[in-house]
């Protein structure tokens, strides 16, 4: 009696099999190590962190084959170090501050920033179709092999490993936690506040003039023991952000 045929993919995924798991040469595993500071142990993390899901079919491989469970990990341990590196950094500023500079420091920009220092790319496994594609406006393939990174030397060698080559590979000295001018005065104004330990700024709404069609309202921004300043706008919500503006003229001109 004639067997039948296992379905294509199966097919595939038993000859991949037969391929194991790509690995980096010794010379290149020692040049990459030197480049981030740290020696693994167990060079499968190494090896796990570095090969992308493009490869799966390819080796056959399941949910322990690629990095993406462990960049999974790698995102959690980065905003823990992150954190505790913020916390000790600012120990004046209000959560509302320290949260944007984080949102910066653990951005997908920011981690293949990092990753493109050390050219992490040339050691990553990738399939063919990958080798030279990125998408977007920053290298989504590199970025996540970084998360994926630091959760290999966590599990290599715990939280302080980890935090070391956070320390040395982040690109601290690139962030300006200062606001930018096009940023939302409102923003701005709070950003302002907790850097001087002050208490948020309050918006009152005073008047509201001018027919149905064309009111214009008057806002009151002012923060407690630094004064107030009035300001008028087509809507409630630019009002706000023109009394926060003429605030922050008064409180901090540049």
């Amino acid at each position: 009696m004639k067997k039948t045929a296992r379905p294509k993919r199966t097919r595939l995924r038993a000859a991949a099999k037969a391929k194991g798991r790509p690995t980096l040469s010794p010379h290149a595993r020692k040049t990459l190590e030197t480049a981030i500071g740290y020696k693994f142990k167990d060079v499968d993390l190494l090896t796990r962190a570095l090969t992308h899901p493009s490869l799966i079919d390819d080796f056959g491989g399941g949910a322990q084959f690629s990095n993406q469970r462990m960049e999974f990990l790698g995102d959690r341990v980065l905003g823990l170090v992150i954190a505790e590196l913020l916390i000790a950094r600012y120990p004046k500023q209000r959560e509302g501050y320290l949260t944007k500079i984080f949102h910066t420091l653990v951005s997908g920009e920011t981690c293949a920033v990092v990753g493109e220092r050390f050219n992490l790319r040339d050691y990553m496994f990738l399939d063919a179709s990958m080798q030279h594609n990125k998408s977007g406006h920053y290298d989504k393939a590199v970025s996540d092999a970084v998360e994926a990174l630091i959760a290999a030397i966590y599990q290599d060698a715990g939280l302080k490993a980890a935090g070391d080559f956070i320390k040395k590979c982040w690109v601290f000295d690139t962030i300006k936690p200062e606001a930018s001018n096009g940023e939302n005065p409102k923003t701005r104004l709070s950003d302002w506040c907790g850097a001087q330990g002050a208490p948020y700024a309050e918006y009152k709404t005073t008047a509201q003039d001018g027919p149905p069609h064309a009111p214009v309202f008057t806002v009151k921004a002012s923060v407690e023991g630094h004064g107030h300043a009035v300001a008028n706008g087509g809507n409630k919500q630019e009002a706000e952000k023109a009394a926060a503006a003429a605030l922050l003229e008064k409180l901090d001109p540049k």
